[in-house]
């Protein structure tokens, strides 16, 4: 049997029960009418055993609308109200199909985002997506591999300048036009992405882009 030491109201839609081994168990309100002191083990395995379910249904429900990695998904279903040895059974469940994968979104996040943003704007999108820092830094080195200095293979940088240039209309004749306070003000907007001050200049050298 599960002796209960405390209830506690979760949200408005479940009841937390923490018991004498310090585990707890989250319901739906109306789950569970006991007396307040002991939860059977029949009961408390049937309601183990509803909440998986109910977990399985809802970490589905989210993968569906968006990519999460394991952590990012793991706190959302903490927020909900699942308690870790349900969420352990969610994740074998989703282990077992091959639903989570970090290393395939931390990729598709910077392929679908270094035309146009800085490493510095990818990293923070990784760690905001919470993708650990170990999986980050390898699908970075992955993709920015190029080298910098070879005029025939330019980095994915500074074609993220080069395109973000171009996006504003911003054409040579037009650079060739400014003053350099107004070129030190369009350097800084990149700057300030994230972008190194070498790429920036090696950008916005006329030559670079026709």
């Amino acid at each position: 049997m599960h002796i209960i030491t405390e209830i506690k109201e979760f949200s408005k839609a479940k009841i937390r029960y923490l018991f004498k081994d310090d585990t707890c168990l989250t319901l739906y309100k109306g789950m569970y009418n006991g007396d307040g002191e002991i939860m059977e083990d029949k009961d408390y395995d049937s309601f183990l055993s509803e909440m998986i379910a109910y977990g399985k249904k809802r970490a589905m429900n989210l993968l569906v609308k968006k990519s999460y990695s394991r952590r990012a998904l793991e706190k959302k279903l903490e927020d909900d109200g699942y308690d870790p040895i349900i969420i352990l059974k969610i994740f074998e469940f989703l282990d077992s199909y091959h639903y989570l994968n970090d290393e395939a979104l931390a990729e598709s996040l910077i392929m679908n985002n270094k035309a146009v943003k800085s490493k510095a704007e990818i990293r923070f999108l990784l760690k905001k997506r919470e993708i650990s820092d170990e999986v980050a830094e390898k699908a970075m080195e992955e993709y920015y591999v190029k080298d910098e200095d070879d005029p025939e293979d330019q980095n994915p940088e500074l074609k993220a300048v080069i395109r973000l240039l171009k996006k504003i209309n911003m054409t040579p004749d037009k650079i060739a036009e400014l003053d350099f306070k107004e070129k030190q003000k369009l350097a800084a907007r990149f700057y300030r992405k994230g972008f190194k001050s070498d790429v920036i200049s090696k950008a916005l050298k006329l030559e670079i882009f026709e």
